[in-house]
């Protein structure tokens, strides 16, 4: 992606949106049955204690607006702060961490593979958010470094200089490489993952996408829509990868289409995405729908199936992975699993600050429940038998 992940992100002010409307009068009822859905999601995670992000999506309210009213700002009307301050209690939400608003306790590090994903700035724009309430801050950092001795390697003099500085503590995003090193260098700082694999649980708290649900979500609304020869583009470059495609094999078997689920190699790229697509469109055996490890790929496959003919949606479908601002474009109007990624970035936010307060528990692991945005590219059935067998006879 040529969007840079901190262009949107650095003159962030969670202390904005001042012109968010309070909670209305008559929703004292559904706030009451919002947090209570709340706190019993957080007891089945064994969460407990609620985020920032948590609090104020109970009240309908942005989080900066919550943040404000937990710290008394003379802007907040008297009932909606004690609303809030209410739902906190409820939800168990830290406030003995709350800072002042010019008070500043500390920097934590984001670490990346690239600064080109923009699913990293949805995310760092929430952890920023979660971190401003205990006055925290984020800076993101890149940590893939190519050198002449290995085709990747981790930068751990960076994250060893980051050290040196006085950080408090690491979030990773997604699966980093060189993991050991990666962790020797951090210094037993506090050390939390977002949206990485399985892989990781025990080693450090992680807050991951749950996959299974997020795979399964698109094959069935695929397979709702007619589809049955249904492909995947993924499975290479990271454990993150493998297990999606590995989700989305075992929703096919859900289905009774396990002979029909086909993986095409690629990794997370666009350039990749392209030429698995165009390896799955020239075969004999051509699918009518294709979903992909993250978006980016989605568009390359896209770009694959634009080269070679197809119309889409009419004559394939594709969904992409992560609901980035590239699926959301008017240009590509792509299908996609939306991760949560506010939900995601307060949580691990969260755990990192109790880290840093010295909590000394068993390492966590959360899988947050993604949901399905489903646009223009899966807006039909597959394609006619006469069709798929013109397209085949034509390779």
């Amino acid at each position: 992606m040529s969007s840079d992940a901190t262009s949107s992100d650095e003159t962030i002010d969670p202390a904005s949106d001042a012109g968010t409307p309070p909670v209305a009068e008559g929703t004292s009822g559904q706030v009451v049955e919002n947090v209570d859905h709340k706190a019993a999601e957080m007891d089945a995670e064994g969460q407990d204690r609620g985020t920032l992000h948590d609090v104020a999506n109970s009240l309908g309210i942005s989080s900066a607006v919550a943040l404000r009213a937990l710290r008394g700002s003379d802007e907040i009307k008297p009932q909606l702060a004690r609303r809030v301050r209410e739902t906190a209690e409820r939800l168990h939400f830290p406030l003995e961490e709350l800072s002042g608003e010019t008070e500043h306790r500390g920097v934590v590090a984001v670490l990346v593979n690239t600064m080109r994903n923009t699913w990293i700035s949805d995310l760092v724009r929430a952890i920023r958010i979660e971190l401003a309430a205990t006055g925290r801050t984020a800076v993101v950092v890149p940590t893939r470094r190519r050198i002449p001795e290995y085709p990747v390697a981790a930068d751990t003099d960076a994250i060893e200089d980051l050290v040196r500085l006085g950080v408090d503590g690491f979030l990773m995003v997604s699966d980093l490489v060189d993991m050991d090193h990666v962790l020797e260098a951090s210094g037993q700082r506090p050390f939390v993952g977002i949206g990485c694999s399985k892989s990781f649980t025990g080693r450090f708290d992680t807050v991951r996408i749950d996959d299974e649900v997020g795979q399964g979500l698109l094959v069935d609304h695929l397979v709702g829509l007619g589809h049955r020869e249904i492909a995947h583009v993924g499975g290479v470059g990271a454990a993150v990868a493998r297990e999606r495609a590995e989700a989305f094999r075992a929703a096919m078997e859900r289905h009774g289409l396990g002979e029909e689920a086909r993986v095409e190699p690629g990794d997370f790229t666009e350039q990749v995405g392209q030429t698995a697509g165009s390896m799955l469109l020239r075969g004999s055996q051509v699918p009518t729908a294709v979903t992909c490890a993250n978006d980016v790929t989605a568009v390359g496959v896209l770009s694959a199936a634009r080269d070679a003919g197809y119309s889409i949606p009419e004559e394939l479908a594709v969904a992409g992975y992560g609901n980035t601002s590239l699926a959301s474009s008017g240009v590509s109007q792509l299908t996609s699993v939306d991760p949560n990624s506010d939900r995601l970035g307060a949580l691990a936010a969260q755990f990192l600050v109790e880290r840093v307060s010295g909590h000394e528990g068993v390492t966590r692991d959360v899988a947050v429940a993604p949901s399905i945005v489903a646009r223009r590219t899966t807006s039909a059935g597959p394609r006619p038998e006469t069709t798929r067998r013109k397209r085949i006879s034509i390779d």
